[in-house]
C-alpha cells in the first residue's frame, strides 16, 4: 500500500458511498431515458427488500439525482428518470472532498490519468478552511526535504523556519540580531570563543527536552559534508557543554559573524534522536509541527507550547499546485478578490561560464562574457529589472564590450533549473548568440536534477543561477560569496581560493560597513574578470485576500506563518 495513503481506504465506507454505487447500478441498467421499473425490479437489482428500495429512491430524489413517481393502482406503472450522469455525480463528490480539505481521499479514488482535472480544480478551494481557523496556501512543488541539514532552496528554507527554531533570529524591521532559543551570548576579545545561554524549559514538538547537549550535537552536525553549506562551519573545532543551559563554541578562526550563522535555516536545532523519515516528518520546536505530508499537501499544525507565542491560526495547509510559468509568486494566499504586493529581491539572477566547458577555452572566457554583457541581455517582462550589481543599487565595473570570440564549435549548451525567471533570459541569450552564428541549446532541469545530480555539469557551457538573500543582508551576502555551491560552478580553483581568502578576512571584521565594502569589492572583480554576469533582479510578491491579516513580506519573498490570521 502506498505509504502516503495508509490512513485512507480507496472507497471510504458509509451511506453516501453505498447510495452512489446503487445509483451507478441504476444508470447502467436504465441510462438517462425515462423507464418504468417496478419496486420488485429495483429491489432485485439492489438485492434488498422493497421497503429499503423505496427508502433509497427517496434519498436519491432528495439529492436531485432522479425523478421517481410510484404507480398508483392496478395497471399504473412507476416512472423513473435519472438526472445525473455517474461521472458528473462523482465529480461533485470529489469537489466536496476538496472543499473539506480531503485531498488524499479525493486523489486516491482516481487513476493518475484522471487526476489532472482534479489538480486544475484545487485553486478554487484555497484560502480559509471550513473552520475559519486554518489557511490553504499553494506551493509550486513538494518540498525536496524538511531536514535543515539538507535544505538549499528558498521554499524549503522557509518551511524549515516554521517547523524549527534557531539560537538567534534576525529582526527584519530593526535590522539586528535578536535572542531566540538562546537568550544571551557573548564572545572573547579574539572572536574565537562564543558562549550561549539557552532559555529554560524548551521542548520539541514530541515533548523531548531541548537542552545544551542537544544544541551542541545539532551544531556539530553542520560540519557534515551532506550539508550544502558545511564549509561555512568548518572552523567550528568543538562545542563544550557547561551545564544544561549553556555551552561554548570553540572556533579555529576569528568570526564576528558566528551568531548570524546560527540564525540561518540550516542551523536550526534538531533533536538528537531522529526517525528514519525525518526528512519528510521532522520533529522541531518551531511555531508549527508537521501533521501530514502527502503528494497533495503539507499540513502544519500550531504548536501550543512554542517558547515565544502560539501561532494565531490553528493550521496552515500547503497544497501542491504547479504554478503557471508566467506567475512568479512564491506566496499566493487566495485566488479570488486579490490585492497585490511586490518587492524587489535583494540579490539577483546571474550567468556563469563553466570552467569545465570543452567548447570555450580558458582564454575565450572573458571575451565571451564581455560579448554577452553589452548591451545588457533583457527579456520582455515587467517583473524584472536589469542587474548592474549583485544587489539592487550596486554597480560593478562591467567588462568592456567585445566582439564574440572564435569558438571551436558553433553550439553552446545552457542549463538552468525550474524558476519562471530563467526561460525568458535564456531565450534572450540565445538570440544574442545567434547574431554571431552560435546556437544555444537550452536545458531546463528540475531542482532535484540540478542540485542533486552532477551528470549535467560536464555537459554545461553556460549556467543560469539565482540567489535570493534572506532578511539579514550582511550575512546573506557573506553566505552567498562563501558557501554558495552554484556560484562555485563558474569559478576556477584560483578564483575560488581568492574569494575564500577575501571572505575569511571579512568574517574577522567587526564593523558591518567594512564588511559591506568588502562584498562590493569582491563583486567588482568577479564581474570585471568575467567570472559571473549579473542579469536581472526579479520582483517577488504575493497575492492575498483582504480577509487575510498579519501579512508581512520578508526578504525571501515569504511571510512568517505564525503571525497570519483571518478577519471574520
Amino acid at each position: 500500500m502506498n505509504k502516503y495513503f495508509r490512513f485512507y481506504p480507496t472507497h471510504p465506507p458509509g451511506t453516501a458511498m453505498r447510495l452512489q454505487q446503487q445509483y451507478q447500478q441504476l444508470y447502467a441498467a436504465y441510462g438517462d431515458a425515462p423507464a418504468q421499473p417496478g419496486l420488485p425490479q429495483l429491489a432485485e437489482l439492489w438485492r434488498c427488500g422493497e421497503r429499503n428500495a423505496r427508502l433509497q429512491l427517496a434519498r436519491m430524489r432528495e439529492r436531485g439525482w432522479l425523478e421517481w413517481r410510484a404507480g398508483r393502482g392496478r395497471g399504473h406503472r412507476s416512472t423513473l428518470r435519472l438526472l445525473q450522469r455517474p461521472d458528473e455525480l462523482e465529480w461533485q463528490q470529489l469537489q466536496g472532498m476538496l472543499a473539506r480539505g480531503q485531498l488524499e481521499q479525493a486523489f486516491s479514488r482516481l487513476e493518475p490519468a484522471r487526476q489532472q482535472r482534479l489538480l486544475a480544480a484545487l485553486p478554487q478551494h484555497l484560502g480559509a478552511g471550513d473552520s475559519g481557523r486554518s489557511l490553504r496556501i499553494p506551493i509550486p512543488h513538494a518540498p525536496l526535504t524538511l531536514d535543515p541539514q539538507h535544505v538549499d532552496s528558498r521554499l524549503e528554507s522557509h518551511l524549515v523556519r516554521q517547523i524549527f527554531d534557531r539560537l538567534c533570529r534576525h529582526d527584519r524591521l530593526g535590522q539586528e540580531l535578536r535572542p531566540a532559543l538562546a537568550h544571551h551570548w557573548e564572545a572573547d576579545a579574539a572572536g574565537r570563543n562564543w558562549r550561549f545561554w539557552l532559555r529554560p524549559g524548551l521542548r520539541f514538538h514530541d515533548g523531548g527536552p531541548l537542552d545544551a547537549e542537544t544544541a551542541a550535537a545539532s551544531l556539530l552536525r553542520l560540519k557534515r559534508p551532506d550539508n550544502p553549506y558545511h564549509s561555512l562551519y568548518a572552523h567550528l573545532q568543538r562545542v563544550d557543554v557547561h551545564d544544561a543551559l549553556s555551552f561554548s563554541c570553540r572556533l579555529s578562526e576569528a568570526d564576528r559573524l558566528w551568531p548570524q550563522r546560527l540564525a540561518t535555516a540550516n542551523s536550526s536545532i534538531v533533536p538528537m534522536r531522529r526517525g528514519a523519515d525525518f526528512e519528510r516528518m521532522p520533529v522541531g520546536s518551531g511555531p508549527f509541527r508537521v501533521e501530514l505530508l502527502s503528494p497533495q499537501r503539507l499540513k502544519l499544525a500550531a504548536f501550543d507550547q512554542h517558547y515565544r507565542e502560539r501561532a494565531l491560526l490553528d493550521a496552515i495547509e500547503l497544497w501542491i499546485i504547479p504554478s503557471p510559468a508566467e506567475q512568479d509568486f512564491h506566496l499566493r494566499l487566495e485566488y479570488g478578490n486579490l490585492r497585490g504586493a511586490t518587492m524587489l529581491q535583494s540579490a539577483c539572477t546571474y550567468l556563469l561560464l563553466s570552467p569545465r566547458s570543452i567548447r570555450v577555452a580558458a582564454e575565450q572566457r572573458l571575451p565571451l562574457m564581455r560579448f554577452l554583457a553589452e548591451p545588457h541581455p533583457e527579456a520582455d517582462c515587467d517583473e524584472r529589472a536589469p542587474a548592474l550589481g549583485l544587489q539592487p543599487g550596486w554597480r560593478h565595473p562591467r567588462p568592456a564590450p567585445a566582439p564574440p570570440p572564435r569558438l571551436d564549435g558553433a553550439r553552446l549548451t545552457l542549463f538552468h533549473y525550474d524558476l519562471p525567471c530563467f526561460p525568458p533570459l535564456a531565450d534572450a541569450l540565445a538570440k544574442r548568440l545567434a547574431q554571431s552564428g552560435i546556437a544555444l541549446e537550452i536545458h531546463g532541469l528540475s531542482r532535484r536534477e540540478f542540485f542533486g545530480g552532477a551528470g549535467w555539469r560536464d555537459r554545461a557551457d553556460l549556467i543560469l543561477c539565482s540567489e535570493l538573500l534572506h532578511d539579514d543582508r550582511d550575512y546573506g551576502m557573506f553566505e552567498w560569496l562563501s558557501g554558495c555551491s552554484t556560484l562555485q560552478l563558474g569559478l576556477s580553483p584560483d578564483a575560488s581560493a581568492r574569494l575564500a581568502r577575501d571572505m575569511r578576512r571579512l568574517q574577522a571584521e567587526p564593523e558591518f560597513a567594512a564588511r559591506e565594502d568588502g562584498y562590493r569589492r569582491a563583486g567588482d572583480w568577479l564581474v570585471a574578470e568575467g567570472w559571473m554576469l549579473p542579469l536581472s533582479h526579479e520582483t517577488l510578491g504575493h497575492d492575498a485576500s483582504p480577509q487575510l491579516a498579519g501579512l508581512q513580506l520578508g526578504g525571501n519573498g515569504w511571510t512568517d506563518f505564525a503571525g497570519l490570521w483571518l478577519r471574520g
